[in-house]
């Protein structure tokens, strides 16, 4: 059986990241499904000089404040066994950064860590979140990640592929 909730997937690049000067130009993509059949809503920025990995929080934030906006206060309380809102993301340190799985050791990365633990834990424990039980952050391969696919494709000038269940053009873009 196919989800009715929304799937969230985040990306963060970070142009001239590998090179020591600055400033670096740092963009960040959440592409959001709301229902399995609706086309992808895509929220894209620019946010400055940032590092890759600082820009990937900023976008997992980004899509967490989507969240909260969104769904937070709306529907009855479901129960027991309610599905999470899952939020994709290809970076593995961050992931495993949020999780706890691995240490946070760069102070902007803990602070961005933090704030991202601490959204999660308020959505939950303020009843934010009563269509869903939570929100659950995934890791998924590079080639899987519609936003970060997006991302290389318009800012970048990489060639993707096309996502299968979307019609040509029919990927809506908001610049936030």
């Amino acid at each position: 059986m196919e989800s009715s909730l929304p799937v969230f997937y985040v990306d963060g690049q970070s142009m001239g990241n590998e090179q020591k000067t600055l400033p670096r130009r740092a963009k960040i993509v959440v592409a959001y499904k709301e229902k399995p059949n609706s086309a992808f809503q895509i929220r894209w920025e620019e946010i400055g000089d940032r590092t890759n990995n600082e820009a990937e929080y900023v976008a997992l934030l980004k899509a967490l404040g989507i969240i909260e906006s969104k769904w937070g206060a709306a529907g009855e309380a479901s129960g027991k066994g309610a599905e999470p809102i899952k939020i994709h993301s290809d970076s593995m340190l961050i992931v495993n950064q949020v999780k706890g799985s691995y240490e946070v050791t760069d102070v902007k990365l803990r602070q961005l860590c933090e704030n991202v633990k601490g959204l999660m834990k308020k959505m939950s424990a303020k009843g934010l979140m009563k269509k869903m039980s939570a929100v659950k952050l995934e890791w998924i391969p590079r080639e899987e990640n519609f936003a970060g696919q997006w991302l290389e494709d318009r800012w970048k000038g990489g060639k993707v592929e096309v996502v299968k269940d979307e019609e040509p053009g029919a990927v809506p873009v908001a610049k936030v």
